[in-house]
């Protein structure tokens, strides 16, 4: 509020994104209204994937409307063209990914959209979007922007690599911590086992048993697209016929169809995904994760297992490791049990 940098590093399901856009909303509060000619946006988000930026822009628009303010979803796999008419009918927020924002700011050598009123910048899951390789496309978006900004970094992990590189952006940043760095929320309970590749689907389908009834949502996560579809099909075909499946090669109507059903009430119960869902996805009747593959490293590991336990609920999360899963991935597993201060089985 006192519109310094900062960086937040917090649990998953505390609550980060409000922490950010009740403050953007004041800060463009007290900023000069827009004037004829200016388009905006004010507020800046940006986020590694489609549906974080889908979910923001979604929280994002329901207090903006109240304050009689505009947000706009900027992000790949939906039409440009809607996007862009969107930003020039005019926006205070723009929740966008940073492809797509680059796409944007360089069409017609730069004529399309201007971020010279940009002064208040969020990267949202910035480890991501240094980790998915897009520190070249934020340094550019950035430059476009006015270097008097506020600027802010949330995320539910920060490795000290990407620390470094992150300041670079900032300005005498104060630094938040809330329950350390990359651990997973302790509302988790935390299981890992190892099962064999050939027992995993009947190992899942015991833990189906176990926490899909009575209403409550399991997110099943797997390390492919062509898992994914396969693990589905054999769920319909076992009995499981209202589950869905979430991954990138889907199209984006698809995708953003398949996060409305699951997160609904009385929508289906499982959702086989790809790690693409495990971003900042907000579904706080998710009572299980299941890990069927393993995730590649900590940061994973903590995002999957951080999409259960949210909001103060409480939640579970298992994790299948096969014999040959063991070398390469115990490490991380015993290493986010033991911060987390539990144990596998």
């Amino acid at each position: 509020m006192a519109g310094r940098d900062v960086i937040g590093i917090a649990k998953t399901g505390s609550g980060k994104t409000l922490a950010y856009l009740l403050p953007m909303l004041r800060h463009i509060g007290d900023q000069p209204p827009l004037g004829p000619q200016e388009s905006g946006p004010i507020g800046l988000v940006l986020a590694p994937a489609r549906e974080l930026a889908f979910q923001i822009h979604k929280v994002c628009k329901v207090f903006a409307k109240l304050l009689g303010m505009k947000s706009t979803a900027v992000y790949g796999g939906a039409g440009v063209a809607d996007q862009i008419g969107d930003l020039k009918r005019g926006t205070h927020i723009a929740v966008a990914t940073p492809g797509r924002m680059i796409d944007i700011l360089t069409m017609q050598s730069g004529k399309i959209l201007s971020l010279h009123r940009v002064s208040f910048v969020v990267m949202d899951e910035a480890d991501r979007m240094f980790d998915m390789g897009f520190a070249p496309q934020i340094s550019a978006i950035l430059s476009a922007v006015r270097p008097d900004r506020q600027t802010v970094l949330f995320s539910a992990t920060f490795p000290k690599a990407v620390e470094a590189l992150a300041r670079k952006s900032l300005q005498f940043p104060i630094e938040v911590i809330v329950g350390g760095r990359s651990v997973a929320s302790d509302s988790v309970e935390q299981h890992a086992e190892v099962v064999e590749e050939e027992d995993k689907f009947l190992r899942l389908l015991q833990l189906l048993g176990d926490h899909a009834e009575d209403g409550k949502k399991v997110i099943v996560f797997v390390d492919t697209q062509a898992r994914a579809d396969s693990i589905f099909c054999q769920l319909q075909s076992c009995g499981y016929i209202s589950s869905l499946s979430l991954h990138g090669g889907k199209e984006q109507e698809d995708r953003d169809s398949t996060i409305t059903d699951f997160k609904r009430v009385d929508g289906p119960g499982i959702l086989v995904a790809t790690s693409v869902a495990g971003r900042g996805l907000d579904v706080p009747s998710c009572s299980c994760v299941i890990n069927y593959s393993c995730p590649n490293h900590l940061e994973d590991y903590v995002h999957r297992v951080g999409r259960t336990g949210r909001a103060g609920n409480r939640g579970i999360a298992h994790t299948l490791v096969n014999s040959g899963d063991e070398a390469k991935f115990a490490p991380v597993i015993v290493r986010a049990l033991i911060e987390a201060g539990q144990s596998g089985n």
